[in-house]
């Protein structure tokens, strides 16, 4: 998840913005002699030059903190659909087809290394398509009735979606059995690495987002 989906952008979200979402985030900016009340027109970014230290840094320690005080099962409900729409379904839509295209240069030219993973083209191809008729199905008949806390109609087919997410848990099983938990063999070139690296965050995210979805959001509309 990117601090930007908590904290906001943090070249714009401000020391005063950030406290009065949450307040325990104080304690980060006064450890760096920061005062909330003189610095508070001061961005997150601005404040982290002034302390010396790197952006993500600060956003990370602030983030971190954000989490402890205010977890997400205490998300608003609005804000968790957007977070899901915004930093989950649309990035993960426009990763896959890039991944399909590297995962079929990668199983082509190395179609006589034996530690090529055999089929990934098509298990990655076969996530693809899968997500992407869950998202298809879920925005059209389940997340929109879920909108302002709203009981959603009996008919909304949540039990289906959860069905779903163990049909991407299985495929992302695939994937790790296939690239050995996503370990690059010695000799492998830069873009199986590549390769490799984005299918792990792809991997993480995801069910990152079941989580949220299944442990988090759904449970509270449960009949």
């Amino acid at each position: 998840m990117r601090y930007q989906s908590i904290l906001g952008n943090c070249n714009e979200t401000t020391i005063g913005r950030m406290v009065e979402q949450c307040p325990e985030t104080s304690s980060v900016f006064q450890s760096y002699s920061l005062s909330v009340s003189e610095d508070r027109s001061k961005t997150v970014q601005q404040a982290a030059a002034q302390a010396g230290i790197a952006g993500n840094t600060l956003c990370r320690q602030l983030f971190d903190v954000c989490m402890e005080h205010k977890p997400l099962e205490e998300m608003e409900t609005d804000t968790l659909l957007e977070l899901l729409s915004t930093e989950y379904d649309a990035v993960h839509l426009q990763q896959l087809p890039a991944l399909h295209r590297l995962a079929r240069k990668i199983e082509a030219v190395h179609r006589a290394s034996p530690d090529v993973p055999l089929g990934i083209t098509r298990a990655v191809k076969q996530l693809e398509q899968t997500l992407a008729d869950h998202v298809k199905r879920e925005e059209a008949y389940v997340l929109p009735r879920l909108e302002n806390d709203q009981p959603p109609s009996p008919d909304t087919p949540i039990g289906q979606m959860n069905d779903e997410h163990e049909v991407i848990k299985k495929q992302l099983r695939g994937l790790r059995e296939l690239t050995h938990n996503y370990q690059v063999p010695e000799a492998a070139c830069r873009s199986w690495r590549r390769l490799y690296d984005e299918l792990k965050a792809l991997d993480f995210s995801l069910s990152e987002q079941i989580y949220l979805e299944r442990d988090i959001l759904f449970p509270r509309f449960q009949f």
